[in-house]
């Protein structure tokens, strides 16, 4: 029997739920638009640290990127304690000890980075020892996550800046390596794991 799979919220031993997928590719879209919203961030700051005559694009581009962060974090969040209270769909028995060892340690490493990476940059801003909102939609006056300290001090903006940095580095490679996996599994191997994320008719058993 087939059923469309996007009205099974949860996880069953064969395939992902709905809630499951909705996570998923809601973590890929804001990562997709954060990536470049970052470097663009960046050249934004660079320009106006060069005159400081108009800071309109910079409070722009901070405000969105900083909301994208932690709306990553939250359905970061929500996806692990989903995950936690879900089965998780088995692997096929296809797969042998060191795939089955590759595609789990892929899967917790993308999830620590995902949360590291938000929560370093939300460091960062916190610790900065200048005065720079941290923006939430419309709000300016997020929470600190650390302590504001000197430029002097170890954990200083500095320190949680290069953790952010790294995060999307390592993070691209992991990311790539998992894409990677999912289309080897999708066209050379077959076995439908790459399907179980989709949406659209499955077998319900």
């Amino acid at each position: 029997m087939q059923v469309e799979n996007w009205v099974v919220l949860k996880n069953t031993n064969i395939s992902w739920g709905s809630v499951s997928r909705f996570f998923h590719w809601g973590v890929l879209i804001i990562i997709a638009v954060q990536i470049p919203l970052g470097f663009w961030m960046v050249e934004v700051y660079e320009v106006y640290a060069e005159t400081y005559a108009d800071d309109t694009w910079v409070m722009r581009t901070s405000r969105v990127h900083h909301t994208l962060g932690f709306l990553l974090l939250a359905v970061v969040c929500m996806r692990i304690s989903w995950r936690a209270a879900n089965p998780t769909p088995d692997l096929p028995a296809t797969l042998v000890n060191y795939q089955r060892w590759l595609a789990r340690g892929t899967h917790v490493l993308l999830y620590a980075l995902l949360i590291v990476y938000p929560l370093s940059g939300w460091a960062s801003l916190s610790a900065y020892e200048g005065e720079f909102p941290i923006f939430f939609f419309g709000w300016d006056s997020m929470p600190r996550l650390v302590p504001q300290v000197a430029e002097e001090a170890t954990f200083n903006y500095d320190f949680f800046a290069t953790i952010h940095r790294w995060c999307w580095r390592i993070g691209g490679a992991v990311l790539g390596l998992h894409i990677f996996g999912a289309l080897w599994h999708h066209y050379i191997a077959k076995d439908g794991i790459l399907r179980r994320m989709l949406f659209g008719r499955q077998p319900d058993s």
